[in-house]
């Protein structure tokens, strides 16, 4: 025999620990100790019978603690404050005594608390917590509605089996119209959360100043930047464009409001789409692939020089579309911006500046002068490096003449910098470079610790041409190119595909996606009437939503007929039993009980009549116990 209330006083622990469990990370010490020894404790009251906090002191704690974190609540924290006060809470319920009420506060507790942590971070673990919650809250109700009725109540264990089943199927039933509720109710632009407590940003992203130093730093951040779905590009081409730095400010480069360039094409290159999933950041830049000319589903401004910036608030979640040419150069109309991008740093070494001149000797065109440049890069052995780097006043003479070792924004500064001397209008391009392609999404993933820095260089033609002068490093093969092409492991691989879908299917979900799969149910009944049902993932899933909808409207059906099955059942055993002239169908229950003189089935009357016969319909405790007795007919 197992008792209710131990089952109850289970699901209650367990329900609590599913609340606490994604919010420990946000914890203050105090309150994760609070919560964790509440789990445990109250479980170990419940077992002994004793508990440490009688109702008045409980419910004084309670409000103390409540008080003490509402005073901590402002605009710019609101979740965490609330979420320490719920702990708080259900840290007292858990060590008070418990009635059917107090059951029921600790399951809506754990539910605020998971919604809560939904505030903080909402990651793929969150959709598990919510399954797992929703399963042991749906559960534990019913058990609930047979504590209500006998507080005292023990089933045995057949018994208590066959309850649980059949309290399984309102989890799973909840879970399908959850999904569904999802999939067709409206969004809005601007969702509640971000309202509330904007998600965390994350730790790097890309400012509009370069010194010496700041990608090496960069590169021991390996949190996720960016994913971007799409086909596979060339390695090479791997080449991934945020922002332009085009004025030196002593030792920087930062940027500064760009010139007006004129109508502007791309010449060659091979066109793509990629779609983009950024992490939330720091800074305001649309990454794209180099070089785009569109980007649509954000709002988004244009500037000359090809960087895309966007209106939508630091930490929200977005994805965009960016219509991009890799390979491609990008035409100008108006060459007086060439003075622009030829401003040279104000201090300039005696070396630095006979290398430019030599460079600018060595012919009148930007052809010739660039080819004198990639060869000074190449005969100086320069060594790609991110440790040991140059400092002082002038760090790019240190870097050509003195140490020879550096990051990508030294190579890319020295570089500008030797071009302006030269003659050649340059500026920089921040951004990131390489990043791993999973086939299993058919996306990249680019992390904070490819970001990379680069030149773009105009031509005498107009043509604005991408130059990397750290792929002159010597040795850049083993170095730049390693560091690039680390692949993941076929776990991580995994375990990432399914954070993608994660982000893509529920934390960028919006309107427009709900357009698409009204669309592909569209193609879907199309393809159905045409003999031809070519399906995508969202056909798929609308389809999943109308075969568990018609599951529920049959489940339902045959749950309005469950005591006419049950009285079928009691008949059919009555009619092997009694004789073949007697019609069992016209007497009464306790008729029927008394001729057949059983026990079993004077009970199956008293049950059945109780319910019945007060228009009321059977519970589950009721239907099983009737089950048993039948079997037993």
């Amino acid at each position: 025999m197992v008792a209710i209330k131990t089952l109850l006083d289970v699901f209650a622990a367990l329900a609590a620990l599913l609340g606490l469990a994604p919010v420990v990370p946000f914890l203050s010490p105090p309150v994760l100790l609070l919560g964790a020894g509440a789990v445990a404790g109250g479980l170990w009251c419940d077992r002994c019978g004793r508990y440490p906090l009688p109702p008045m002191p409980g419910t004084l704690l309670a409000l103390a603690g409540v008080a003490y974190y509402a005073a901590q609540i402002s605009r710019a924290e609101v979740a965490l404050p609330v979420v320490h006060a719920l702990v708080v809470l259900l840290a007292v319920r858990l060590l008070s005594a418990k009635q059917s009420r107090d059951y029921l506060q600790i399951f809506v507790l754990a539910l605020f608390l998971l919604a809560g942590s939904s505030l903080l971070s909402l990651e793929i673990g969150f959709i598990v917590y919510l399954i797992a919650l929703v399963i042991v809250v749906t559960v534990s109700l019913v058990l609930l509605t047979v504590f209500v009725t006998d507080p005292r109540l023990a089933l045995p264990h057949r018994d208590l089996w066959r309850l649980l089943r059949v309290a399984l199927i309102l989890p799973a039933a909840s879970l399908v119209l959850m999904l569904g509720f999802f999939v067709i109710l409206p969004r809005t632009g601007q969702p509640l959360w971000n309202f509330l407590n904007p998600a965390g940003q994350a730790v790097a992203g890309l400012a509009e100043s370069v010194s010496p130093g700041a990608f090496a730093r960069l590169s021991t951040v390996k949190s996720l930047a960016f994913r971007a779905e799409g086909p596979e590009l060339p390695a090479e081409e791997r080449y991934w464009r945020a922002l332009v730095l085009n004025q030196p400010q002593g030792s920087q480069w930062v940027r500064g409001e760009p010139p007006a360039e004129g109508s502007a094409r791309l010449v060659g290159g091979r066109p793509v789409s990629l779609t983009f999933y950024p992490e939330p950041r720091s800074d305001r830049y649309l990454v794209t692939l180099d070089r785009p000319f569109q980007v649509s589903g954000v709002r988004n401004q244009l500037s000359p020089d090809q960087v895309f910036s966007t209106t939508i608030a630091n930490g929200q979640r977005f994805r965009f579309k960016v219509d991009a040419s890799y390979g491609a150069d990008l035409q100008i109309g108006n060459r007086s911006v060439r003075d622009f991008y030829l401003v040279a740093p104000g201090r300039i070494s005696a070396r630095t500046a006979a290398a430019a001149a030599q460079i600018a000797a060595s012919g009148p065109g930007s052809a010739e002068r660039l080819a004198a440049l990639a060869s000074f890069f190449r005969d100086r052995r320069l060594t790609y490096a991110q440790e040991n780097l140059p400092g002082g006043p002038d760090p790019v003479d240190a870097f050509l003449f003195d140490q020879k070792r550096g990051y990508c924004e030294y190579f890319a500064a020295a570089y500008a910098t030797l071009a302006r001397l030269a003659g050649i209008p340059t500026r920089l391009v921040g951004g990131y470079y390489g990043g791993e392609y999973n086939p299993l999404g058919g996306y990249y993933l680019v992390t904070d610790d490819t970001a990379h820095v680069w030149a773009e260089v105009l031509t005498d033609e107009g043509l604005w041409q991408r130059v990397d002068p750290s792929q002159w490093a010597s040795n850049a093969g083993t170095s730049l190119g390693a560091a690039r092409a680390a692949g993941l492991g076929p776990l991580q691989r995994l375990t990432d595909t399914l954070n993608y879908f994660w982000v893509q299917a529920v934390v960028v979900y919006d309107l427009g996606r709900q357009f698409e799969i009204i669309r592909s149910v569209g193609h879907l009944w199309q393809g159905w009437r045409l003999g031809a049902p070519a399906v995508g993932v969202w056909g798929w899933l609308a389809a999943a939503i109308a075969s568990g909808g018609l599951v529920l409207l049959v489940a339902r059906r045959r749950r309005g007929s469950r005591e006419a099955r049950l009285l079928a059942t009691l008949h059919a055993r009555a009619r092997a039993r009694l004789q073949p002239e007697i019609m069992v169908e016209s007497l009464g229950l306790s008729e029927l009980a008394e001729r057949l003189d059983s026990n079993e089935c004077r009970e199956f009357a008293r049950i059945y009549q109780g319910a019945v016969f007060r228009d009321r319909a059977l519970t589950v405790v009721e239907w099983v116990r009737l089950k048993a007795l039948l079997k037993k007919l």
